[in-house]
């Protein structure tokens, strides 16, 4: 149908319509993109399982765990930062923690080390009870 066969009145509502809804869809897409990205919490648990993977893997290669992050060549994740906080042959602790969450972390540890008590979080200072598994402060 051509153009000119359309009535004038009917496309003035309709583009009215189409440039309302923008706004609306441009929040709708916002608020998705939100709650679909994992919180800080879970960011910080990812990265110490990405952790725990890598240095068991340097382990079975090297017979003793990285001292660092370094050679373990993980990914690098925005806004988190890892340490290895003690390592050696029988076991390692790490912290994470998110740039927006300041005073907060995640701990992990896997084995024993002498003389270490199992690490503990920045904020309330909870100590990790199960190896392998992350504990995290509660954040924000």
């Amino acid at each position: 149908m051509p153009a000119s066969w359309i009535p004038r009145c009917s496309l003035v509502p309709a583009l009215a319509l189409l440039l309302s809804s923008a706004p609306v869809a441009v929040a709708v897409a916002q608020t998705k993109a939100l709650a679909t990205r994992p919180s800080h919490a879970a960011q910080l648990k990812s990265a110490l399982r990405s952790v725990a993977a890598a240095q068991a893997r340097h382990h079975a290669a090297r017979s003793a765990y990285a001292t660092s992050v370094g050679p373990l060549r993980l990914p690098p994740a925005p806004g988190v930062r890892v340490e290895i906080l003690v390592a050696g042959r029988s076991g390692w602790q790490a912290r994470a923690r998110h740039e927006e969450q300041p005073g907060r972390s995640c701990v992990i540890f896997v084995g024993r080390l002498e003389g270490n008590e199992a690490p503990r979080t920045d904020g309330d200072r909870e100590m990790a009870g199960e190896e392998g598994v992350p504990l995290c402060d509660r954040m924000r």
